[in-house]
């Protein structure tokens, strides 16, 4: 790309892979950090002098007043991501945050907006290199699902080049904050499988993932399209965690919970939570328990064809070299 590139949630576990990514392809990136973030996952990046920090708030359209000027493109990584919450958190940050921020381009003349999305956007109805653009957009009841529907609709229906990237359901990497924590879990036994496992998915290995944003962010192609960046392959969760023990140390997975009965218990939980502890997050959701009862795997031949996108690492390598970078932990 030969002008800048302004990435949101920049201090965050993609959006601090996708400044690395376009630095190294002499891209001038500005990096926008929420006012609170910590920059920690941007220490080598500082060094650049093609990178700039800027600390805005994406909610506060004052705030984001001229943070587009003399940009090509914008990634919008930022995000409230999670399963749980009101839905007020949700349209506050990704639908109200997106469209402030489609605005502040728009008048700046941007040329491109990436959107980082999702596949929660679907309802987990169970498939396999399904066409992301054919397939319903039905995942609405999750308050995380429907504010990523609305943001697409804004950002493609919005008066520049809007682009929709949603990463394999799974995407994991160095910097990862929720590695260590589901590492510890496999490593100890504590993790049981849904239905044994046998469910398949995309993985998403984080040098994949950013290579894919960046295509997006600069073929002409993509103008107007809608993307799964993902690894080859379609593995298993067991294959998955089996993979994840080894890596660890950890005994294989062998406990397993039938689906049908995972997720009634989800629900009676979200039900007490909700009367008993409405600020705090319960311990299993309804999303997780089904997380593992279908396949969720969606083909990435468009951007294949369109984008020039080939996965350079493999699953496996990318788990490899994920566990490798967690603190205390070295892979076998």
């Amino acid at each position: 790309m030969s002008g800048s590139v302004l990435v949101t949630g920049a201090h965050g576990f993609i959006g601090s892979h996708l400044v690395d990514e376009f630095l190294a392809n002499g891209t001038r990136v500005r990096g926008l950090v929420s006012p609170w973030g910590a920059t920690e996952n941007l220490a080598d990046a500082a060094h650049s002098e093609n990178f700039e920090i800027v600390r805005a708030d994406v909610t506060e359209p004052q705030s984001v007043e001229g943070i587009c000027e003399g940009v090509e493109a914008v990634v919008h990584a930022a995000a409230r991501v999670a399963d749980w919450g009101p839905w007020s958190a949700f349209e506050r940050v990704n639908v109200g945050g997106t469209k402030a921020l489609l605005r502040e381009a728009e008048r700046a003349g941007v040329r491109r907006f990436v959107l980082v999305s999702s596949v929660a956007v679907h309802r987990y109805r169970g498939f396999r290199e399904a066409d992301p653009r054919t397939v319903p957009r039905d995942g609405g009841s999750m308050p995380y699902g429907r504010s990523k529907i609305l943001a697409e609709d804004a950002v493609l229906a919005a008066a520049l080049e809007g682009v929709v990237v949603r990463p394999g359901l799974w995407p994991f990497g160095p910097r990862d904050p929720n590695l260590a924590r589901l590492a510890d879990a496999v490593r100890r036994g504590a993790l049981p499988l849904v239905d044994g496992g046998r469910a398949v998915i995309n993985t998403a290995t984080i040098g994949n993932l950013v290579r894919g944003l960046r295509l997006a962010a600069e073929r002409p192609e993509a103008a107007g399209r809608i993307y799964v960046i993902a690894d080859a392959g379609a593995p298993s969760w067991k294959e998955l965690m089996d993979e994840l023990a080894r890596l660890t140390g950890g005994p294989p997975l062998r406990r397993s919970v039938p689906g049908a009965v995972a997720a009634p218990i989800a629900a009676l939980i979200e039900t007490a939570w909700r009367v008993f502890a409405p600020r705090r997050e319960p311990p299993l959701t309804r999303y997780r328990a089904g997380l593992m009862r279908r396949d969720v795997h969606f083909s990435i031949e468009a951007a294949e064809r369109e984008l020039g996108y080939e996965p350079s690492l493999t699953w496996r390598d990318g788990l490899a070299a994920s566990v490798a970078a967690l603190p205390g932990f070295e892979p076998k």
